[in-house]
């Protein structure tokens, strides 16, 4: 008989291509559904309704969480922190044999100088994702289970309903600028690659991962390489990291003193975590034997539904 994993999140990017690889590597998957339909139908913001989710499985990937950046409020709290420690409950009562948590290299913050790596300080920045995401994490670990904690860099790929929807739109629209003139790194994560990592991870003692795909790109690459490919002129204007900062700050205040339920198209987190040109030591994971499976150009048209994704990434 196959081994029972719960995921939670399945329904987004991450958690969708993490069953899609614990299926094709002969798991039988339990969802954490908010929607009547196959899987436990529940919320992580109601404990309750977790009961029984974990009864039975071996394994338990925790990819679920409230990704907003723009008026997150408690919302984002109920789902990431309070949410995580109830599934965390549930777990240890069904006796699970490991709980993958998933998240984020936000942790270790933005601008860092130098190469980070699993020991780096945690120098979280103070948004509510970051500081969710971080309360979150610092509940896995002192958690009485058997844990593994994974932190993706920038995640992209099929099922994004943030990053690529919001970046394509502001190229089409030809609001996209440059900073810094695009120099800074950005270390990319492909969902796919990402679930071969957590899968991978999970065959392994506990321990913590800092996941990337060494693609060697920077940020204006990325914004070249998208806008090439949705047929658009790539950003020509750039302004200093500072400017930018600035601007996003002035475009959030100015939302919300106009009562705007939109996300502004420059936040202050968006330009942290993408222009902060953060480097990252991949060699946990990479002594595990992970390696990306898709190169950057297939993931792009695969993020992009130019070509279909796979079952096992």
């Amino acid at each position: 008989m196959s081994k029972i994993a719960v995921v939670t999140g399945a329904s987004g990017c991450v958690g969708g291509a993490v069953s899609r690889a614990l299926v094709a590597g002969g798991w039988s998957v339990r969802h954490l559904t908010r929607t009547p339909g196959p899987g436990h139908v529940g919320d992580l913001g109601d404990p309750a309704s977790l009961r029984g989710l974990c009864s039975g499985a071996d394994l338990v990937v925790h990819a679920g969480a409230n990704l907003s950046d723009w008026r997150a409020g408690q919302e984002i709290w109920r789902v990431n922190r309070d949410g995580t420690l109830a599934l965390l409950d549930e777990a240890a009562r069904a006796g699970v044999s490991r709980f993958v948590y998933v998240s984020t290299v936000d942790v270790f913050g933005f601008r860092i100088r130098g190469t980070i790596d699993e020991d780096s300080p945690r120098l979280c920045p103070p948004y509510a994702y970051s500081l969710s995401k971080l309360a979150g994490e610092e509940a896995a670990l002192a958690a009485d289970l058997p844990v593994t904690v994974i932190y993706p860099t920038w995640v992209f790929g099929p099922g994004d309903r943030h990053l690529m929807p919001e970046l394509t739109k502001a190229l089409r629209a030809g609001a996209m600028t440059n900073i810094d003139r695009g120099r800074a790194h950005l270390e990319l994560t492909y969902s796919e690659n990402l679930a071969s990592a957590i899968v991978l991870a999970a065959a392994h003692p506990p321990g913590r991962y800092i996941v990337g795909d060494s693609y060697g790109v920077t940020f204006g690459d990325f914004l070249s390489l998208v806008a090439t490919r949705l047929g658009v002129p790539a950003p020509r204007r750039s302004v200093p990291y500072p400017v930018a900062f600035t601007a996003a700050a002035m475009a959030e205040l100015g939302a919300t003193l106009l009562r705007r339920a939109e996300r502004p198209t420059l936040t202050r987190y968006a330009v942290g975590s993408a222009a902060g040109g953060m480097r990252y030591d991949l060699s946990a994971i990479r002594g595990l034997g992970y390696t990306p499976r898709v190169d950057l150009d297939t993931a792009l048209d695969r993020a992009l539904g130019l070509a279909p994704s796979t079952s096992a990434g």
